[in-house]
């Protein structure tokens, strides 16, 4: 029975200097972690404010605050590995053959870190940009370590790799603040040169008066304005209509009211000046003699 106590009273001694030499520690190691990521949330805020007055606000908001988390987690897992006195120096050295293994392992995610270091210096995507690479359309939610991150205009996210991003071919639809937009537009071949002529004017009268239709006003380089030219164009003679382009540019914000406001102008000014927009028409001319067929005849002889 007295051996069994001592076993009992040993163990919870051998349990007592446990806690007090790690369990301790454990509890410092994980209060250090949640202030890494507490500074790393802190200094992004500075980070952030700072931008703001210099009026230069940050182009990668989520990928920095992906950086600033990496490189404080990183200073907490090694003062913790301080902490615990754990003598990294002969496990690395041990690697030997694994240490090559894992380095092809980890090539194209290397690859992809690298992509996205250069994606983001070269200044190529930035985040909140609405574009499309490699068929894939949509605007960039974060730039990651190892990956591009879209989101579709359907409600869609799609992690794309860094190296398919930077070998790409990538369309922004939105390089500058105003953009032009093309819309066709045909008319009868039943009207007169002159009304050709006024359906013209009535065309550029309604890009005049649109107020969603940017003129070019408040002209600046530092904000991508700059003097912009809305006009109408004649296209050609298609199969079923005399046929025109309206060529405006709207700003970002307006793009889908100016179009449809646009839209509407053209179709009531037409309408109140007895113009009209035709249909695809196709006339079949029969040359030679067509002959009466029953449908009745050829029932029956179907029966016989």
């Amino acid at each position: 029975m007295t051996s069994s106590a001592t076993i009992v009273t040993n163990s919870f001694i051998s349990f007592k200097d446990f806690f007090f030499l790690y369990g301790i520690k454990i509890i410092v190691a994980i209060v250090i972690f949640i202030v890494a990521y507490y500074l790393a949330k802190y200094v992004f805020k500075v980070v952030e404010a700072s931008t703001r007055k210099l009026k230069k606000p940050i182009r990668y908001p989520n990928t920095v605050k992906l950086i600033l988390r990496s490189v404080f987690f990183f200073i907490a897992s090694m003062i913790v590995i301080g902490m615990f006195n754990i003598n990294l120096w002969p496990l690395l050295t041990s690697l030997g053959v694994l240490g090559l293994i894992v380095g092809l392992a980890l090539q194209q995610p290397l690859g992809n870190f690298f992509s996205g270091l250069m994606i983001i210096v070269t200044d190529a995507v930035n985040e909140g940009e609405s574009l499309d690479i490699g068929g894939v359309s949509g605007t960039i939610y974060a730039i990651k370590l190892n990956h591009t991150v879209i989101d579709t205009w359907d409600g869609k996210r799609i992690y794309i790799p860094n190296t398919t991003v930077w070998s790409s071919k990538v369309t922004k639809f939105w390089p500058k603040v105003a953009r032009r937009i093309d819309m066709s537009v045909g008319v009868s071949y039943e009207l007169s040169a002159e009304d050709l002529k006024r359906t013209m004017e009535i065309f550029q009268k309604v890009l005049n008066e649109e107020p969603l239709v940017y003129k070019g006003n408040n002209y600046s380089k530092e904000m991508n304005y700059g003097p912009v030219s809305n006009q109408v164009t004649f296209d050609g003679f298609g199969a079923s209509s005399i046929n025109f382009t309206l060529r405006f540019w709207v700003l970002r914000e307006n793009y889908f009211d100016a179009v449809k406001n646009v839209g509407i102008s053209i179709y009531r000014e037409l309408n109140a000046a007895g113009i009209s927009i035709p249909y695809n028409q196709l006339d079949v001319h029969v040359d030679g003699k067509v002959e009466n067929i029953s449908f009745s005849d050829s029932k029956a002889e179907d029966k016989d």
